[in-house]
């Protein structure tokens, strides 16, 4: 594995693949989320990562931690591969059931090998929705 570069990170509503294409299509992208309580209710959601620089297998995962705590909250794993150096590979996790402890702000982290890439996170801020009148 050689140095990764991530072209970007996102959460989002959900993503659709073009059946034809592969393409994604990152839909609500989003960088904050309202929930009613806390602990909240199981959240869903998707996070996109774009990466280029890599050579071969590795284990890749999205981890969530809590910026106040240092708490890791979330993680999921994966398995991505790169043809070559110039591969670019789009990397997709569906988040099915994600609790959030506590308001604040939330980093979601690419990892690959157990290692940050540089430039793949994203800070979600989680508030409590307001009261509807």
């Amino acid at each position: 594995m050689l140095q990764l570069t991530a072209l970007g990170l996102a959460v989002c509503d959900q993503i659709i693949l073009d059946r034809d294409t592969q393409k994604p299509s990152l839909i609500g992208v989003f960088t904050g989320l309202s929930v009613n309580d806390f602990p909240s209710d199981p959240q869903r959601f998707s996070v996109a990562a774009f990466l280029t620089g890599g050579v071969g297998a590795a284990t890749i995962a999205v981890r969530a931690v809590r910026l106040a705590s240092g708490e890791q909250i979330y993680r999921q794993e994966g398995e991505v591969s790169f043809r070559d150096q110039t591969d670019i590979v789009n990397v997709l996790f569906r988040v099915r059931s994600i609790r959030f402890p506590e308001p604040g702000f939330y980093l979601f982290q690419l990892l690959v090998n157990d290692e940050p890439v540089p430039a793949a996170q994203r800070r979600l801020r989680v508030y409590r929705s307001p009261e509807q009148p």
